[in-house]
């Protein structure tokens, strides 16, 4: 039995090692595979170019089929023919098979499709502005308030099947705002009681009631600059994108903005934190194809909005019109605006009564940007 049972075992050992060897040779061939998308110029280019250079005849996709396969190790042989074959020229032989399929893979060569799943893009600026100032007589005195300020965001976008853009940024702002501080406060009335305890003290007489007097300002109107943050989103949808566009470089986008700001407390009874929401249209500049890229970072743009205000310069329910524009200082028109850039903007609040407008300069850059520039990787 003993016998019988080495070579059993034997026989099974080596049946397993020429699997596992059989196994390790087939994916050594299924890796040399390449397969060739024929409605792909750029992968035939790419596979072109690098067998051409030996192979004058060879011609992808020759037949008019939508895909190919070619075994990249067949061509390997034809590019390096001197036999016995060196260790320097066996291993330039492997690095060549494994470039050509890692450079001219039909995965990598697909363009991105941005119908498949959103993209998301982050943004931060860091900056100095210069804004309007108020003297505490509610004048106001220009551009005379100069302060630093940061500003965060988060913008997402979907494309659909016919290429109408819909974008959804949710972001924040620290920076200086107007503010109207101590404007309600009244002085504590004058004690006019009299000690009537003398029976022969004279009544004084009776003067007439002084009509109160309304300290409601007619229109918005502020006396002092105080930092605020400023948290919002902002949905644009576009609708005018022609599908038979080859290029998406800039376009117009129009939805709704909602957010709220803190702000200084002008009563004890007043709440420290106004809302607003309204209508907006939005122009976004790219500089570069967004057809087929993610989404990125604009290199300009400008919004209107008309917003209504929860409470604005000391009245309730204030309707302003908003305007806001920035543009990135790049030298390459196609520089990429996620690996940072210097900017400069202009921003106004409009509408009756005082008028809130300044311009600003920041450095802007994606997240990622600056993790690279901090960590230095």
């Amino acid at each position: 039995m003993k016998n019988q049972l080495v070579p059993i075992l034997t026989l099974s050992t080596l049946s397993v090692f020429s699997n596992f060897a059989e196994c390790q040779s087939s994916e050594k061939v299924e890796s040399t595979l390449l397969t060739i998308d024929c409605s792909s110029d750029k992968q035939k280019s790419c596979i072109d170019g690098a067998i051409k250079a030996f192979d004058a005849a060879f011609n992808a996709c020759s037949e008019g089929r939508p895909k190919d396969t070619i075994r990249l190790e067949t061509f390997a042989d034809k590019k390096f023919t001197s036999i016995p074959l060196s260790d320097v020229d066996k291993q330039q032989r492997k690095d060549w098979i494994v470039n050509v399929g890692k450079n001219c893979s039909a995965t990598l060569n697909t363009p991105y499709d941005p119908k498949i799943s959103s993209s998301w893009v982050n943004q931060f600026m860091v900056g100095y502005s210069i804004n309007s100032s108020y003297n505490k007589d509610k004048e106001h005195e220009g551009l005379g308030e100069r302060s630093p300020f940061a500003q965060f965001g988060f913008d997402g976008r979907w494309v659909s099947d016919n290429y109408n853009i819909l974008h959804w940024e949710i972001g924040g702002l620290f920076a200086s705002s107007p503010a109207l501080i101590g404007d309600d406060e009244t002085q504590p009335a004058e004690d006019t009681t009299t000690d009537n305890t003398d029976s022969s003290a004279e009544i004084p007489a009776e003067t007439p009631a002084e009509a109160p007097t309304n300290n409601t300002p007619e229109k918005p109107t502020f006396n002092d600059v105080s930092d605020s943050l400023d948290i919002y989103t902002k949905v644009t949808v576009n609708f005018w994108t022609d599908d038979n566009d080859k290029e998406l470089r800039d376009y117009f986008t129009v939805g709704g903005l909602a957010g709220f700001k803190t702000r200084e407390s002008i009563t004890d009874e007043q709440d420290a934190v106004v809302f607003y929401y309204g209508i907006l249209s939005e122009y976004l500049y790219f500089g570069k194809n967004m057809r087929n890229a993610r989404n990125s970072i604009p290199r300009g743009k400008v919004w209107l909005g008309y917003l209504n205000f929860e409470e604005y310069g000391g009245l309730e329910d204030q309707k302003r019109l908003l305007i806001r524009g920035e543009w990135q200082l790049n030298s390459d028109e196609n520089a990429d605006p996620n690996d940072g850039r210097f900017v400069v903007g202009v921003k106004a609040n409009l509408g009756k009564g005082a008028d809130d407008v300044g311009i600003f300069f920041a450095y802007r850059s994606g997240f990622d940007s600056i993790k690279s520039f901090i960590t230095g990787n």
